[in-house]
C-alpha cells in the first residue's frame, strides 16, 4: 500500500485533534468539578443523577413544609400558653374574691382586672402567624373572634392539613371552637358547652355584684378550663416533637443523597489533574513527532 504525504498529514492531524479533545474533556471536568457534564458523557450516570437530584429537591420542599408546620404548631402552643397564664391569673382573682372578708370596693377592683384579662384573652385568641390567624380553622385571613356583647367565634372547624412527606399529611392547627369556645362542662353532662370568655364574663359579673358564692363556684370551672388548655397544648407539643424527629430523619436522608450524588458526579481532582498532565505530555509529544516526521508538510499545513 502506498503511503502518501496527504495520508500522513491526515493521520497526524487526527491524532493531535484526538489528544486535544481528551485534554478539553479533562479540562472541563477540572473547571466544573463534575465528571458528567452532558448526557453523552455517561447516559446511565446522568439518568441516576437526575433522579437523585429530583428526590433531593422534593425533600427540600418537604423540609420547608415541615418547618412551616412546626412554626405554626409552636406559635399555637405559645398562644395557648399565654391563654393559660391569663386563666391562672383569673383563678387567683377568683380565689381572692371568694374571701368573705373582702369589701365591695376590692371586689370591684378585682372585677375590673378580670375585664382586662378577658380583653387580653381575646387578643391572644386572635393572634396570627405569618399573616394568617392561628385559631380561625380554615378561615385564616380574618380575625376569628369578636366581641358583640359576648365573644363570638367567626371561624370554622376545618383542619389545616399540610403535606410533610409523600402521601403523608399532618393537621397543624387547633381551631378556636375547640380551644376557646368549647372549654368547660358547666352542667356536668359531659359536654363542654361554655367558652373561656363566658367563664371570665361570669366571674366579672359575680365580683361586681359581690356574689362571693358564685365567685367560689367558678374556681372549679377555671381549673377545668386550665386543664382543657393544657390538654390542647399537649396535643400540639406531640405534633411539634413528631415534626422535629421527621426533620431530623429527612436531614439524614438528604446527607445520604448528597453523598451519593457527590460520588456519582464529583471528580477526584488530584486524579484528573494527573490524567490531564499525562494527556498534555502525549499532546506535546504528538506535536514534536509530527514536526520531525512531516516538517515541510506540517509547516505548510500550519500556514
Amino acid at each position: 500500500m502506498r503511503i502518501t504525504n496527504q495520508m500522513l498529514y491526515r493521520g497526524v492531524v487526527r491524532r493531535i485533534n484526538e489528544n486535544l479533545s481528551r485534554m478539553a474533556h479533562y479540562q472541563e471536568q477540572m473547571a466544573t468539578g463534575q465528571s458528567v457534564n452532558r448526557p453523552s458523557d455517561d447516559p446511565g450516570a446522568v439518568a441516576r443523577l437526575l433522579t437523585l437530584q429530583t428526590v433531593l429537591a422534593e425533600n427540600e420542599q418537604y423540609r420547608h413544609n415541615m418547618e412551616n408546620a412546626q412554626g405554626w404548631v409552636d406559635a399555637s402552643e405559645r398562644a395557648l400558653a399565654l391563654a393559660t397564664d391569663t386563666l391562672q391569673r383569673a383563678r387567683e382573682l377568683a380565689v381572692s374574691g371568694a374571701n368573705g372578708s373582702m369589701p365591695d370596693t376590692s371586689l370591684r377592683a378585682l372585677a375590673m382586672e378580670v375585664e382586662e384579662l378577658n380583653n387580653e384573652l381575646l387578643e391572644t385568641a386572635n393572634l396570627s402567624y405569618g399573616g394568617r390567624f392561628l385559631f380561625g380553622g380554615g378561615l385564616t385571613t380574618t380575625a376569628p373572634f369578636a366581641r358583640a356583647g359576648s365573644v363570638i367565634y367567626n371561624g370554622d372547624t376545618e383542619d389545616l392539613d399540610w403535606e410533610v412527606a409523600p402521601g403523608v399529611t399532618m393537621t397543624v392547627n387547633v381551631h378556636g371552637q375547640e380551644a376557646f369556645m368549647s372549654a368547660v362542662d358547666a352542667d356536668g353532662d359531659g359536654v363542654r358547652e361554655m367558652s373561656i370568655f363566658q367563664l371570665l364574663d361570669d366571674l366579672q359579673a359575680a365580683l361586681f355584684s359581690g356574689d362571693q358564692a358564685s365567685v367560689e363556684a367558678n374556681i372549679d370551672e377555671f381549673e377545668a378550663a386550665i386543664d382543657h388548655l393544657l390538654d390542647v397544648r399537649a396535643t400540639l407539643g406531640a405534633r411539634s416533637n413528631r415534626l422535629t424527629m421527621a426533620i431530623g430523619r429527612l436531614d439524614d436522608t438528604q446527607i445520604s443523597l448528597t453523598s451519593t450524588i457527590s460520588r456519582l458526579g464529583d471528580i477526584d481532582l488530584a486524579e484528573i489533574v494527573a490524567i490531564y498532565k499525562n494527556q498534555e505530555s502525549v499532546y506535546r509529544a504528538a506535536l514534536s513527532t509530527g514536526a520531525m516526521v512531516l516538517q515541510p508538510s506540517l509547516i505548510d499545513y500550519l500556514r
